[in-house]
């Protein structure tokens, strides 16, 4: 027979906890995480009789719990692969927030379409987030045996692929209100609109990686030595533009190693404000 137990350390009440016999024959306590003993003797039935139905063969069989429950139980319980748990909680409840009130009641796959549906106002990849995120605390449930099924087993949609481009006109307004500055940020501005190059990939380049002779460019890591955003290292073909502002901007470059140091903080950094051009 079962026992609840009201563990203290210290003079410090801790938790209520259960002891038990499972269906291997040993005698095991667990830690419930009960408000009462009420709660728990409840907890301790449930263990019995889950240990009780092992023993006979029976298939257990899952309980029904309503979606705000069982998110609740996989935030409290989850394990998740990172040192700071409360800041994975906080962001799964973030992600959660749009979600919670339609999650009232069981959830089934045609209840999940439902929902889905219910979403379709908000950005393709808000939607997609909130998916995975239910998908992954119904995995959770899935092997903890609270669900027999994941109805979050589908599809997320897709977010329409966007291409935006600065216009010629545009392009011409830039860089003369970049060169008004003469100084490093002229040149980073050059190196993203004619290589393509990503902001962290423009702050770290090295001159060993500009070959003016051949040229090419080439992308080893970002700032202060990060990887790039795949991970891989890339060649990039010099346009005629670039180039020419590479070998002007080598003569007078305040740095032998990287080709633009960033003067962040200093008198010579002047925000830009695109919108205004």
């Amino acid at each position: 027979m079962g026992e609840v137990i009201r563990k203290v350390k210290g003079g410090r009440f801790i938790g209520w906890y259960v002891r038990y016999v499972d269906s291997d024959g040993k005698r095991k306590a667990k830690a419930t995480k009960a408000a009462t003993a009420a709660e728990a003797r409840r907890i301790l039935v449930e263990l019995e009789a889950a240990a009780g139905r092992r023993r006979l063969g029976v298939p257990a069989r899952p309980q029904a719990i309503s979606g705000t429950a069982l998110l609740e139980r996989w935030l409290d319980e989850a394990q998740p692969r990172t040192p700071d748990r409360d800041a994975w909680v906080q962001r799964q409840r973030h992600t959660l927030v749009k979600v919670r009130p339609f999650l009232d009641t069981l959830i089934r796959p045609s209840d999940a379409l439902r929902i889905v549906r219910k979403l379709s106002s908000y950005a393709p990849g808000t939607v997609r987030n909130t998916i995975v995120t239910l998908k992954a605390a119904w995995r959770w449930a899935a092997s903890a045996g609270l669900v027999d099924e994941n109805p979050w087993e589908i599809r997320p949609p897709s977010a329409p692929r966007r291409l935006e481009y600065l216009s010629r006109p545009e392009v011409t307004a830039l860089l003369a209100a970049v060169d008004t500055d003469r100084d490093v940020v002229a040149i980073a501005v050059r190196m993203a609109v004619f290589a393509g190059l990503r902001v962290s990939e423009v702050w770290g380049l090295r001159w060993r990686c500009v070959d003016l002779d051949r040229g090419v460019l080439t992308i080893r890591s970002g700032y202060r030595d990060r990887p790039t955003k795949n991970r891989s290292e890339r060649t990039v073909p010099l346009a005629e533009q670039l180039r020419d502002a590479l070998v002007e901007w080598r003569r007078r470059c305040p740095s032998a190693e990287l080709v633009c140091p960033s003067t962040w903080g200093t008198a010579k950094t002047k925000r830009l404000d695109i919108r205004r051009l």
